[in-house]
């Protein structure tokens, strides 16, 4: 095999020695851990099955995000092929929230739910769960979350469980969905085809909740994104692809993360998951139409209240950025289900962790993101006695918290960054960092088609991103009448031009572009128009020569 130079420089970076070369490049990855190495594994597939045998009521309980919803039809799919006593039930963001409830318990109960199957949480619905048992229903937890004192009762399955050897720690709620219908296929009849349409589930739910795309994970994705690139066999998936003006031949993990997985969790962040959920299980191609348009509408006025939330945000910046480093804005009058995204943007914007909180009587719900650096979730766990619900991770969390207690916590976690400040005074500086150097001159339709090979990128694979120092800029025009976006031409030595865009802060990048030659830090992909391939430079920064 032979690999282009910056392809090896690039992965030489990313610590892939020689012996895993085949396996990282190969289309047809064999890197995959035996489901029964999952803590607790065994018991949790004979409950499931003697559930099936005594003709129990199964619900399969959901999270609302794309990771709940992809887990939630594969084991609707993979369930429904052995009994049809089984049913879902996904809590609505608004009126519920994360995880287990006793108020969803008690509506399943009354509906007959006897067995429930949660999928991408329960980890620490200690209450939750016990409360079930005390009705007389059965539960096993699946999920990949991290785990707190507060351990579900019964049985859970999840590799960040204390204890558990499997060997890869980083799959996705569905991921862990997968291994337990993996299991059970393994001890009951279950179509094959079907296992193949429910890898594309997982393959969607994994990108969307940004898994590692490593280990495991990229044999899962590299296998799932070939059953889409051969036909797609969910009829409501390959329905959102085409609707959403891609192509299923050619589909990549970028174009699942911006593409198709804000479609589907529109309906959970504004109301329904549900809707995702039916989109997935439908063989009606009415139906599956008539979901699709909801759920591209939705994500058309998820864009619009998030546009409207962000500009409430941004115009209190400044005066947060007044009492410390820990960023908490209040915004009441806007949807709740956008205040995450609102956060994350927030957070790029000034490289500072960012909660968004908004109001509800006496109490306030918080949602953040963070930077690399500051782990978001130790840093509220200090004062985990304070909330009244709480979870999370290194980069993002979720909480309510009594209003009174809301101006005591700004200070302190202000306080926790200004001491993290004096023991690293870089924490909060933006940095630009690069997989390697080009010239100009390097930048052909050879080196992109070359960069296909590190798909699918993700989260620890990341898209490489390049530095092109003293750079040449010509033909810069604006787009879409506003100055976010731009198209430009990169010129190399010889004279030739290159094809180049920026889709975001165009009018600072033009500043430094009218101040003559410039280093810029871009991805190289290739752009494919009527047949037509060619080679395409997408600016993420345009600094003067050595600002950095």
């Amino acid at each position: 095999m032979t690999i282009h130079s910056k392809i090896l420089e690039i992965i030489e970076s990313r610590g892939i020695g020689e012996e895993m070369l085949e396996e990282f490049f190969s289309p047809k990855p064999r890197l995959a851990y035996d489901p029964f190495l999952l803590a607790n594994m065994r018991e949790g597939v004979d409950s499931l099955l003697n559930a099936i045998d005594d003709g129990k009521s199964i619900v399969i309980y959901g999270d609302y995000d794309v990771d709940g919803i992809t887990s939630t039809a594969l084991l609707m799919k993979v369930i429904g092929s052995l009994t049809d006593n089984v049913t879902y039930y996904i809590p609505s963001r608004l009126d519920e929230g994360y995880g287990l409830h006793r108020e969803s318990i008690d509506r399943i109960r009354e509906d007959g739910g006897e067995f429930i199957i949660t999928v991408d949480c329960g980890s620490s619905s200690a209450e939750e769960t016990a409360y079930a048992h005390s009705l007389g229903i059965g539960t096993l937890v699946t999920d990949h979350h991290n785990m707190s004192e507060n351990r579900a009762e019964g049985i859970i399955i999840n590799p960040r469980l204390d204890g558990d050897e499997y060997p890869f720690k980083g799959l996705a709620g569905v991921g862990v969905a997968y291994k337990l219908a993996l299991a059970v296929a393994r001890e009951r009849s279950v179509p094959k085809p079907l296992m193949a349409e429910v890898l594309e589930f997982v393959t969607v739910g994994t990108i969307a909740d940004i898994m590692p795309m490593t280990d495991e994970n990229r044999t899962i994705v590299k296998c799932g994104l070939r059953s889409i690139h051969l036909g797609c066999r969910n009829k409501g998936l390959r329905e959102l692809i085409d609707r959403s003006a891609l192509d299923y031949r050619t589909l990549k993990a970028s174009d699942i993360s911006f593409g198709i997985a804000p479609k589907i969790n529109a309906s959970g962040r504004l109301g329904d998951a549900s809707l995702g959920v039916r989109l997935l299980l439908s063989d009606d191609e009415q139906e599956i139409r008539e979901c699709c348009s909801e759920l591209i509408e939705a994500n058309r006025e998820r864009r619009r209240l998030q546009d409207e939330a962000y500009e409430t945000g941004n115009s209190m910046l400044d005066d947060e950025l007044s009492k410390g480093d820990f960023i908490i804005v209040e915004i009441n009058d806007s949807h709740e289900g956008v205040l995450g995204i609102v956060a994350g943007k927030l957070r790029e914007k000034i490289n500072r962790p960012v909660v968004v909180i908004s109001r509800n009587g006496d109490i306030y719900k918080g949602t953040g993101r963070s930077i690399p650096g500051v782990d978001l979730y130790e840093m509220l766990d200090k004062y985990r006695d304070r909330f009244i619900s709480f979870g999370g991770h290194s980069a993002a969390c979720g909480f309510t918290i009594d209003a009174v207690s809301m101006d005591e916590l700004r200070k302190d976690l202000n306080k926790d960054i200004r001491l993290m400040l004096e023991d690293k005074a870089d924490l909060l500086d933006e940095t630009h960092e690069s997989d390697a150097v080009l010239k100009a001159d390097d930048i052909d339709l050879d080196l992109a088609e070359a960069l296909q090979m590190l798909e699918p990128c993700g989260k620890d694979n990341e898209v490489p991103v390049f530095l092109i120092h003293n750079a040449e800029v010509r033909g810069w025009r604006f787009l879409k009448d506003d100055d976010k976006m731009a198209r430009f031409s990169l010129v190399t030595e010889e004279g030739k031009s290159i094809d180049a865009v920026i889709f975001r802060n165009a009018a600072e990048a033009y500043e430094a572009v009218n101040e003559g030659r410039v280093d810029i830090y871009c991805n190289i992909e290739i752009n494919t128009w009527r047949d037509v391939r060619k080679v395409q430079v997408i600016a993420r920064e345009i600094l003067p020569v050595g600002a950095e």
